[in-house]
This record gives structure tokens, C-alpha cells and sequence, in this order.
């Protein structure tokens, strides 16, 4: 994200343990890595607004 000049902004909610959430500022596209210890981040998920899929929705 960096060399390709993204701007973001930290994800908090998905920011926990050994991973990192960015939001995409420009598109509002969430990237989750993965940090193993003493390694590289490593992108785990990714998604984008409007995907259709809620975390919160409750089935009856």
C-alpha cells in the first residue's frame, strides 16, 4: 500500500492479536494481514463496501 501511494486508515475493529486491518480510504476496501512473529505481513482477507455479507445480521 505504501509504494502504491494508498491512502488508509487503521480498521480498529479487525485490528487484534496478530493482525492488522487497513481501510482503503479511496475506495473503502478492507485489508486484513496477518503478522507472524518475526515475519512480513501477510494479507489474509480483503473486501469491499457493499458486498452484500453483514457480520451483525441476525437469522431468525
Amino acid at each position: 500500500m505504501n509504494r502504491a501511494g494508498c491512502s488508509r486508515k487503521p480498521h480498529a475493529a479487525l485490528t487484534f492479536g496478530n493482525q492488522c486491518s487497513l481501510t482503503a480510504i479511496a475506495s473503502g476496501a478492507n485489508f486484513t494481514f496477518e503478522i507472524p512473529e518475526g515475519e512480513e505481513p501477510v494479507l489474509n482477507v480483503m473486501g469491499l463496501p457493499g458486498d452484500g455479507h453483514d457480520c451483525s445480521a441476525r437469522t431468525s
